[in-house]
């Protein structure tokens, strides 16, 4: 039975991705009209990555000197002022937006994950799990088209505008949780240097496994949400057709919950294998059919799907590694998968796409997915 008190955590995840989400395809297709083209939009976000990086490690010391909720609280208004600066057609202020988006995303994950590990029992997270992710990428699929319609058919401010309200009603939706009295366990770390739960995270092999994984997932995510609308707009077929191909792929999230049953009945490993597999075989056929952007298109929304599975047991294996005693240490390292994804995805494809076309993205996204698919082999066969 679907906890009630799990359903209305899950919504703020929805509420709180969708001031993101609305934004998702209006970012990279801005950044394309206001920096020229594919590498050096590459480049923009391989180097605000980087800054959002160096944040999200600061987090665990942002949090011990100003606490959880207001850690959560400056990520909300950073997210806030990032849609008023990302809305200016200027090189400077766009960058400087996009900082902040990057790092208040960051930011307000490690809160919520630590209000997550506190209020959902760890016996009932593999249930939670699903409902959040849902809820999360139901947003990320709604956004993307409507954030691309409301900035081409209404006016260029509105998606940004309607970015800015959604921050402003997940904090509303946040006080009437009751998130804010939540009391989290005291961290056993005094430490302020940030290498040093790197170091710590980096002995753990379960950690290590976690984070290698969901790097991977999130990496051909940023490779999705950013090239498609790219190589739409480069074969002709429009920025409303790209942004459509993004949000017809997230919609595979409806299926979140099914995957999550099939995690849970047959092994997270399985799961896990036969994602990573999919989403592989299927982005090489994209490469292969990139002279036919109808058949490609057609594809790449299909393998959506097979990473649709992997967001099933979303972030399971690292609540189920993490110990009490670390959590916003361990959080704060493991929270920066969304980041290295980005900074490592246009990061390797500014290389590549000095000396390749644009399809290469598709066979190096392929390549990596494989080699996760492989790694799966580490996860315990036993655990659902």
């Amino acid at each position: 039975m679907v906890n009630g008190q799990h359903i209305k955590l899950a919504g703020l995840f929805f509420v709180q991705a969708l001031s993101r989400g609305i934004l998702l395809s209006v970012i990279p297709l801005q950044a394309l009209s206001l920096f020229g083209d594919a590498q050096r939009t590459s480049l923009l976000f391989f180097a605000v990555s980087a800054g959002g990086i160096l944040g999200a490690l600061g987090m665990p010391v942002i949090i011990q000197k100003i606490g959880n909720y207001r850690s959560f609280l400056m990520g909300s208004m950073l997210m806030f002022v990032s849609a008023i600066l990302l809305y200016f057609e200027d090189p400077v202020y766009f960058t400087i937006g996009l900082f902040f988006h990057i790092f208040s995303i960051a930011a307000v994950e490690v809160s919520l994950t630590l209000y997550v590990l506190a209020r959902v029992p760890r016996r009932q997270l593999t249930q939670f799990e699903p409902l959040r992710i849902f809820s999360s990428v139901l947003a990320l699929t709604i956004g993307p088209f409507l954030g691309v319609f409301m900035d081409q058919r209404w006016s260029h401010e509105s998606p940004f505008v309607f970015s800015a309200v959604c921050v402003l009603l997940a904090l509303i939706y946040f006080w009437m949780l009751g998130l804010h009295r939540t009391q989290l366990p005291r961290s056993a770390s005094t430490g302020v240097n940030p290498l040093q739960y790197l170091v710590r995270y980096l002995k753990r092999p379960r950690l290590r496994l976690a984070y290698g994984l969901v790097l991977a997932r999130s990496g051909w995510w940023a490779m999705f949400v950013i090239y498609t609308p790219i190589y739409a707009v480069e074969v002709g077929l429009g920025e409303m057709t790209g942004a459509a191909i993004v949000s017809l792929g997230t919609a595979w999230t409806l299926s979140v919950p099914f995957w999550g049953w099939v995690g849970r009945k047959y092994g997270v490993q399985f799961l896990f294998r036969s994602g990573f597999m999919a989403t592989s075989v299927l982005t090489l056929l994209v490469y292969s059919v990139t002279s036919m952007p109808i058949i490609a298109s057609g594809l790449m929304i299909l393998s959506a799907l097979g990473a649709t599975m992997l967001d099933g047991m979303g972030n399971v294996l690292f609540y189920r590694a993490v110990r009490g005693s670390e959590r916003s240490e361990m959080t704060a390292v493991f929270a920066t998968y969304r980041d290295a994804g980005q900074l490592a995805v246009p990061g390797l494809y500014a290389v590549l796409l000095k000396f390749f076309a644009l399809p290469v993205v598709f066979i190096s996204a392929s390549a990596w997915m494989l080699v996760a698919t492989w790694y799966c082999r580490y996860i315990p066969k036993q655990m659902r």
